[in-house]
């Protein structure tokens, strides 16, 4: 019981890896931040004049759209928000969202939902607010958007039928905190996850070396041997803590 911690905490708030495009601000709207392997002249357009007019696109001929992450902090559930237009005669073919080619979403839109706010006074338009929640093994993560439009065998162009996103917001929904018994996050590894705060503190068997954590936490503990036992708080990750002191041994003769 030497390694024992005294007090142990954790504050999880909103863990935001990363959002984009959430305002009407041509400068929020970071388009470049995505690979697009497609139509290559697609890069910014509204749609009406109502909040959320503004779009990354248009897209379309089976445009594939993809963000990598590398390094994804530790959780159990990672959530992402996107919001995707809809723009003119969708055809029913589908829409495909793919996290680590694992397909998360299949949006089907015919041509008649929505309504008529920009581009064509034919066809109507839509905003169709996603939110998805998915598992992933390892640290990297790559989110594919594509379609499936414009394959009908008549000629079809942008004008009749495209896509675009915003309101990209990639979030841990379940966030933990990793605790390693060595330095540069190696070693034994303690995970408590949101939602698990029974987990005694004393349930760590081992001297704490480094601690993993994502944005939106707070880890406050503290320990007879620990820092003088004053207690700690930290809001990002601790590749090494060399404030441990090993208690003293009384041999008797």
């Amino acid at each position: 019981m030497s390694h024992m911690i005294s007090f142990l905490k954790i504050l999880f708030f909103k863990s935001v890896i990363y959002e984009n495009c959430l305002t009407d601000n041509t400068a929020d709207c970071r388009y470049t931040d995505f690979q697009i392997f497609g139509t290559s002249n697609a890069t910014l357009e509204r749609c009406g004049s109502q909040p959320k007019n503004l779009l990354m696109g248009p897209y379309g001929f089976q445009t594939v759209v993809i963000k990598t992450f590398t390094n994804v902090p530790p959780n159990n559930l990672i959530e992402l928000q996107v919001g995707i237009w809809k723009l003119d005669s969708w055809d029913s073919e589908g829409f495909e969202i793919y996290a680590n080619e694992v397909k998360i979403e299949n949006l089907i839109l015919s041509l008649n939902e929505g309504e008529m706010i920009c581009r064509s006074d034919i066809w109507q338009d839509l905003l169709q607010p996603l939110t998805l929640k998915f598992q992933i093994t390892g640290n990297d993560l790559t989110i594919k958007l594509k379609d499936n439009l414009n394959s009908n065998s008549w000629y079809e162009d942008l004008w009749d039928e495209s896509w675009g996103f915003r309101d990209f917001i990639l979030r841990l929904a379940i966030p933990c905190v990793n605790f390693y018994s060595e330095c540069n996050y190696t070693g034994t590894l303690f995970q408590i996850c949101q939602g698990e705060q029974s987990k005694l503190q004393n349930q760590i068997p081992f001297e704490i070396k480094s601690i993993l954590m994502g944005p939106g936490i707070i880890v406050k503990f503290k320990g007879p041997n620990y820092f003088a036992g004053v207690l700690q708080e930290f809001t990002s990750s601790q590749p090494c803590l060399n404030g441990y002191q090993f208690p003293k041994v009384l041999y008797e003769e």
